[in-house]
């Protein structure tokens, strides 16, 4: 049975990836950082299914707590084959309104956690010949948006971060991203804003989290791919 950790993964996207790949025969790590509950909930969820599945917190931000899990990782499972940076944060507000301390807490979980993580899990997977870590980046992140700027540019640098680490940890380790669009509001989106969005997509129509799924599919079953940005937008990057 294959190891997978997700970092946020007790709700939302992470949680479909961590259910998807209990389906496939993985031992799956849930991370969470506060939500403890919903990462128990999903954890319990996998198990009555059949899987396997533990629960794992830390505070991405910080050094030893990142250390500590993984060390936890290790002494439990020994090695890692996957891991999925997905836990983000996202903040709606310009440049020039943005603190100093909300530049920090984005940049700290959008980009500083995944390449700390990476380091780390490439650590566990040194032993091997297949290890895969995946950073779930944005499709807007090449869109300069001025309304969620921080957010914006802290996905554009994870793309170039799975390029460098692709580079890095190769020939044993493949490092590649997904950038999906329009396939989850957040809590907090009006019916007519994610409408909005929607129609300014080429395919004007919004993605299902199986679009999703069958991204990390398609990385996880081709070997040769490495450094790659899968872009699971329906055209709303390239878009008006």
């Amino acid at each position: 049975m294959k190891t997978a950790l997700i970092t946020g993964s007790s709700k939302r996207l992470g949680r479909s990836m961590a259910l998807h790949l209990a389906e496939k025969d993985y031992f799956v790590w849930i991370h969470y950082f506060q939500d403890h509950q919903n990462a128990m909930a999903t954890a319990d969820h996998i198990r009555r299914q059949g899987g396997a599945a533990e629960i794992l917190q830390a505070d991405l931000t910080k050094e030893e707590a990142v250390l500590e899990m993984f060390a936890e990782c290790s002494q439990k499972r020994k090695s890692l084959d996957l891991l999925v940076n997905n836990a983000a944060v996202i903040q709606s507000k310009r440049i020039t309104e943005t603190k100093f301390s909300e530049w920090n807490e984005i940049f700290g979980i959008n980009l500083r956690a995944p390449w700390f993580c990476s380091i780390c899990a490439a650590e566990l997977m040194k032993s091997m010949s297949d290890g895969v870590i995946i950073n779930i980046a944005d499709s807007g992140a090449t869109k300069n948006w001025i309304k969620n700027a921080a957010y914006g540019i802290s996905k554009n640098a994870l793309i170039n971060l799975t390029q460098v680490l692709a580079k890095s940890l190769a020939p044993n380790i493949r490092v590649n991203s997904i950038s999906p669009g329009l396939i989850l509001p957040s809590d907090d989106m009006k019916p007519d804003q994610w409408n909005y969005l929607v129609r300014k997509s080429l395919l004007k129509r919004d993605g299902k989290i199986d679009d999703l799924l069958r991204a990390l599919d398609f990385i996880l079953d081709s070997p040769y791919l490495t450094g790659a940005d899968i872009v699971v937008d329906g055209g709303y990057r390239l878009g008006s």
